[in-house]
């Protein structure tokens, strides 16, 4: 009789799946411990004893064991009869006679805890069965809580394959109460080498009396893979490092206690305790939750220490310390924090001289201004919380006097946990090196971001709250799904919340420092170009002063000279001395008249100096944005090579189709459709070509109307793909103006409409036709649109450099707006947000004042 087929899984699978499900021993290690918090244990020892030398010994029929005798690198293995005697030829045994087979091992790692324990039943239908886990959820719902509350956190049944990593000989000993016999299941991964499916691999399974009284379960690998590595020196350091890693380093977020040993070595895993945290020099606090409308929002608080803004790391910075810092302990620049304008976008602003915080912002987002306007659907994750601690790591205990209270700050712990960890109930969920992009702050442009070895910190999940995250098969991070790009969204939200409030803080501690020494009396220019008119003005008066000193002295100095050689008689001298005096007077007079009146030009001279350092600055900042430009002109290129070629392919199928079939109309159409397609890419790629840097020095009469209309024509397949009307009204005007400059600025502002239009529409904010509208002026042009506006938090600031309300980075880096006003000002022109507002109470109008171009 044939035998019915079945489907087997090969033994093999298992050394595949190990291998690449857990990244290393400490992830191995992790699952261990996770069992552990799953099975409600208050915690977990991990013991490790690299001398052990022990046997293990099992008992079966030679059909079960004789083929499974290939040793391990620290496992030898040796087949003996039922005696115990060493069988020269065990394949010549039959089948149903008993065997030993001795395990004989080096080295141990045993993870136990003190937990609820299995019972031989749940071992058998949980241990033995892979992939089979009763702590999976069904159908994504909440998992089921543990009987102390707390939610699983495996649900794959796969963690225990990671063993394969450690070593060889897998031993799982557990029993519920002190009184029930301890029962054990043990069987080795090299035996996946020699089965052909799983089901042939041998498993010992044996119970024995509970001398001990254990309670819990012990699960140990026998024969370590690896072994000179686990005896080096240093070791546990460094695996104590490791794990404190991926089980909470955080002291305030820590929820299961472990201790590891290494060859009678104890150690406590390295965590970052809170008097650690405490030395940050900034601290950001997230919270993701239900606000009072009953909708999710992200809560967000930025607190500074007065370190922040009192570095004396350069002469430059120490100087400004001094000046804003020493004399009144910094009252004046704390009166005038609240009120700068670069924090007006905070909803809480607090300043306290002699709290533990200098400055104290919050903020809060609704889930419309965090959601991406288009792309893949995402979704609420849940509500979690989070932190970040942003040191100062040079000359840190100095600074803040830590090491005179007892409290050192190991700055190799903070580089070595630097980074975002993501927690679920206390465990790291492992993500790859700089999963929220940290680094990117290094190259922003700006030199006052969070930077990636400064910053510790952790978004706190939990699986109750958080159970439609996902974890990966291998540990590495979530399933991408719509709760992840949720999560990330928000996390998104958060870093750059943290980086607003550090470049808002200390652009505002710069400004003020421009004015901090120049006395409220005292006249100064307006401008920079006024400060140069003055110091100017005082040199041309010194010159002038000078001359005139040089001519009066000599005709005083005549007259000193025909007193001393005796030409003036003697009885003349007293009133002829008197007339050289009163000369003298009215000379000083003379001189001081021809001195600039400037009260106090010095700071003139001090305005300059620090335009100057800001221009050079801002130099360096736009290289970058430079560098984007040059990669257009490289895209461009590359661009018409490949609609070259397609406009070429696109032809020769036209005519082949109608060679051949006279009812390929339809395919005709489409064709055509294409190379409309091929064309208005043309069109947006030939924008790029008049911004580049060859063509700026050149200026031309220009007609306003008929270049907006001609940049309006080459943006229409995107405004039509997106529903949004134009129109331009106006009397026309000649301007002589840099025809790359004026593209720049009518292609920014109506990118913007374009991005708040689509945005509006999409988060429901509005629901008005989508229309953008540019009306010619006497002086230049205004663009207007009907979107949400302008947000009044931005008002202020809108044109300041890296300032941006768009969610998305990747839509804006809060450049383009600061960069067309300074292309305006080169040519004494600008750009301005009018007061007028919307229906929504928002300033949405922006004109551009060409005034010094237009032809009269």
């Amino acid at each position: 009789m044939v035998a019915e087929p079945q489907l087997k899984v090969g033994a093999h699978v298992l050394v595949q799946l190990g291998s690449e499900l857990v990244t290393d021993v400490e992830q191995a290690i992790l699952e261990c411990v996770k069992n552990s918090y799953d099975a409600d244990a208050p915690g977990c020892i991990i013991e490790i004893d690299t001398a052990e030398k022990s046997t293990r010994t099992e008992t079966g029929p030679a059909s079960r064991l004789r083929e499974f005798n290939r040793p391990f690198d620290t496992v030898q293995v040796t087949l003996c009869d039922s005696s115990g005697k060493e069988l020269e030829n065990g394949l010549s045994i039959p089948d149903n006679k008993l065997i030993q087979r001795r395990l004989a091992y080096t080295g141990r790692i045993s993870i136990e805890d003190r937990g609820e324990g299995l019972t031989p039943a749940q071992l058998q239908s949980s241990w033995l069965v892979i992939s089979q886990s009763s702590k999976r959820s069904n159908g994504g719902d909440k998992k089921q809580k543990t009987k102390a509350g707390r939610t699983p956190l495996g649900d794959k049944g796969l963690g225990r394959l990671g063993s394969m990593k450690l070593g060889d000989i897998l031993l799982i000993e557990t029993a519920t109460s002190s009184h029930e016999p301890l029962s054990s299941v043990q069987f080795r991964w090299t035996d996946c080498e020699s089965a052909r499916t799983v089901d042939e691999i041998p498993v010992y399974v044996a119970q024995k009396k509970n001398d001990e009284a254990f309670k819990g379960t012990r699960v140990s690998v026998l024969g370590l893979r690896d072994l000179a590595d686990w005896k080096r020196k240093d070791r546990i350091f460094d695996l104590t490092r490791s794990l404190a890693k991926l089980i909470s380093p955080f002291e305030a977020t820590s929820t299961f206690p472990v201790r590891v040993s290494l060859d009678n070595v104890e150690q406590s895993l390295v965590t970052i305790t809170d008097e650690v945290l405490k030395q940050a020099i900034a601290e950001f606090q997230f919270r993701w939750e239900k606000g009072e409308d009953g909708l999710p929002c992200l809560t967000a608080e930025a607190r500074f220490r007065k370190r922040l803004f009192t570095s004396k790391r350069t002469r430059k910075l120490e100087e400004r310390t001094q000046l804003i810092f020493e004399s009144d302990q910094g009252k004046a620049f704390a009166e005038h924090l609240p009120t700068d304008r670069r924090l007006s976008a905070y909803d809480r602003r607090d300043v306290s001289l002699f709290g533990p915080w200098f400055v104290e912002l919050k903020r809060t987002f609704a889930w419309a201004n965090i959601m991406p306007s288009g792309g893949a659907t995402i979704e609420d994750p849940g509500p979690f919380h989070g932190a970040f601690y942003f040191f100062h790591l040079d000359n840190l205990e100095e600074q803040d006097g830590s090491a005179a209270a007892g409290i050192a700050i190991d700055k190799n712990l903070i580089k070595s946990m630097s980074g975002i960890s993501v927690l679920r109930d206390g465990f790291r969920v492992r993500s790859q090196g700089d999963w929220l992009d940290l680094s990117a702050g290094m190259t922003s442009g700006s030199t006052y971001n969070m930077r990636v070895d400064n910053t510790v910190g952790y978004f706190a999940l939990t699986g109750e709250q958080n159970y439609r995250l996902v974890e990966k098969s291998d540990r590495e991070g979530f399933v991408e799904d719509a709760a992840y790009r949720g999560f990330l969204q928000i996390a998104v939200a958060c870093r750059n919340f943290a980086n607003d409030a550090l470049v808002s803080a200390r652009r505002a501690l710069d400004e003020y420092a421009k004015t901090a020494r120049v006395p409220k009396d005292a006249s100064v220019a307006k401008t920079p170009e006024g400060s140069l008119q003055v110091v100017e003005d005082n040199l041309r008066s010194a010159h002038e002063a000078r001359r005139a000193a040089d001519d009066l002295a000599g005709e005083l100095q005549k007259e000193i000279d025909k007193i001393e050689s005796g030409e003036i008689d003697s009885g003349k001298l007293t009133g002829r001395a008197l007339q050289i005096a009163t000369s003298a007077i009215r000379a000083i007079d003379q001189v001081k008249s021809k001195l600039t009146t400037s009260k106090f030009p010095e700071f003139d001279l001090i305005r300059l100096r620090q335009e100057l350092e800001d221009r050079n600055e801002r130099a360096l900042m736009l290289l970058e944005s430079a560098a984007v430009g040059l990669s257009a002109r490289g895209l461009a290129h590359e661009l018409r090579t490949h609609l070259t070629e397609i406009r070429k392919r696109t032809t020769s199928l036209e005519k082949a189709i109608k060679r051949t079939d006279r009812d390929a109309q339809n395919s005709i159409v489409d064709l055509r459709a294409i190379r409309g397609s091929c064309n208005a890419i043309v069109s947006a790629a030939s924008l790029i070509d008049p911004m580049l840097p060859r063509t700026r020095a050149v200026k031309e009469s220009i007609d306003l109307r008929d270049l907006i209309e001609e940049y309006i024509k080459t943006r229409q397949a995107s405004l039509d793909g997106a529903g949004i009307r134009t129109s331009i009204t106006g009397a026309a005007r000649t301007v002589r103006a840099n025809r790359a400059r004026l593209i720049q600025v009518i292609d920014n502002l109506v990118r913007n409409s374009i991005y708040w239009l689509r945005r509006g529409e999409a988060i429901g904010e509005t629901d008005r036709a989508k229309e953008i509208k540019i009306q010619l002026t006497e002086f230049g042009f205004i663009v207007a649109d009907t979107g949400p506006g302008v947000d009044v938090r931005y008002e202020e600031t809108l044109f300041d450099m890296f300032v941006t309300a768009k969610p998305e980075r990747d839509s804006g880096q809060g450049l383009g707006l600061f960069i067309i006003q300074q292309l305006l000002q080169l040519d004494a022109c600008d750009v301005v947000l009018l007061d007028d507002r919307n229906e929504d109470g928002r300033r949405y109008k922006f004109a551009v004042n060409l005034g010094p171009l237009v032809k009269v």
